[in-house]
């Protein structure tokens, strides 16, 4: 089943290595090494000893040319030779890359660490328990009733956004609040332009503009999205290495969630979603400001082009049914909290030289 591995992996003082097939040359590893193998994205051959190490590891590589159409190709192949000394007993493992497997097999190897043969990525301190003690029980735990992962990932979503719901109801709040105060804001800040600093109306105003900053911060607006961020990290990561979603279909054409949409329709239709939700937001000022412009129709397709055209669909449509949660969620914040006029923040003194 590894025809060919992608690489070579092996632990060494508590981190994993991993080695490429498409590099040029053999490599030589002297310390000494807990576990090391072959592996790809979903399965492993490791080995490792009694005495949980290894003394070094060869890394070996080879590129086999053939013609393809007229073409010549190069396929890389990496294998991995490591000493045995007798006397010594040798753990085998070969199999899937789960979670519950390999921490059951590393308790019978005395604990070498190979569970940590799943590859989490950059963030694997933060992601690895999110994905192996949450996403993952609870992905499974919903698909044991709904019997498709594609549901499974649905039902997770919509309870994800309701769990943030509040968050994002005090956040629009805050948005419509500080785009409220915007004009005065404004004010303020013309006028403290033109006053110098050991002027007496320079500290009054600039308190005020403290305040009114303390009363609406528009960066609250993105606290709710800034939060789910490390679930949508961990979604991903764990619909590119679980081989619980390996080839999982949902319906019609989408039949591997942890593979591309071949036709593209989830990433158009979720740059749709994220364009119509935006819209939805509060505004932060007046309707022509450029930035929200840019947020409301390019953001949508940077995203898409760059990161969710080629994304699992299984990510896909996880980011594509939270906007739809979103967008009604924010349908109902709009409907029972309707926009408010800005609050009159002109002091009497000011009002009676008006007057």
């Amino acid at each position: 089943y590894l025809t060919p591995p992608i690489g070579v992996a092996q632990l060494q003082d508590g981190k994993v290595n991993r080695y490429e097939s498409d590099k040029a040359s053999d490599e030589h590893v002297a310390a000494p090494i807990g576990w090391a193998g072959v592996e790809d994205n979903y399965f492993a051959l490791l080995a490792t000893s009694s005495k949980n190490r290894f003394d070094g590891l060869d890394v070996i590589r080879r590129g086999v040319k053939e013609k393809v159409g007229g073409e010549e190709v190069t396929h890389h192949f990496i294998a991995t030779a490591v000493p045995l000394r007798p006397g010594e007993n040798y753990l085998v493992f070969a199999g899937p890359k789960d979670p519950e497997i390999l921490r059951a097999v590393d308790s019978r190897a005395g604990g070498v660490g190979l569970e940590n043969a799943i590859n989490y990525g950059m963030l694997a301190s933060v992601v690895r328990p999110v994905v192996d003690f949450v996403l993952l029980p609870v992905l499974n735990f919903t698909y044991r009733y709904v019997h498709n992962y594609g549901l499974a990932i649905i039902v997770i979503t919509f309870l994800i956004n309701m769990f943030f719901f509040p968050l994002k109801w005090k956040s629009t709040l805050k948005m419509r609040m500080a785009a409220a105060h915007q004009p005065r804001m404004k004010e303020l800040q013309d006028r403290i332009k033109s006053l110098k600093k050991d002027d007496p109306q320079f500290q009054a105003l600039q308190l005020e503009q403290v305040k009114l900053m303390k009363e609406a911060n528009p960066l609250g607006g993105c606290l709710p999205m800034l939060l789910q961020l490390p679930i949508f990290w961990a979604f991903y990561t764990l619909l590119t290495v679980s081989i619980d979603v390996r080839h999982a279909p949902f319906f019609g054409w989408i039949d591997n969630l942890s593979a591309p949409d071949r036709f593209h329709i989830l990433p158009v239709v979720m740059c749709l979603s994220m364009m119509a939700q935006s819209a939805m937001m509060p505004s932060m000022g007046q309707q022509s400001n450029p930035s929200q412009k840019i947020m409301m129709y390019v953001m949508p397709v940077v995203l898409t082009a760059f990161f969710f055209w080629q994304a699992p669909s299984g990510l896909v449509l996880y980011w594509l049914f939270s906007n739809l949660v979103g967008a009604g969620q924010q349908l109902v914040i709009n409907r029972l909290n309707p926009p408010t006029p800005a609050p009159d923040t002109t002091s009497t003194k000011q009002k009676k030289r008006a007057a």
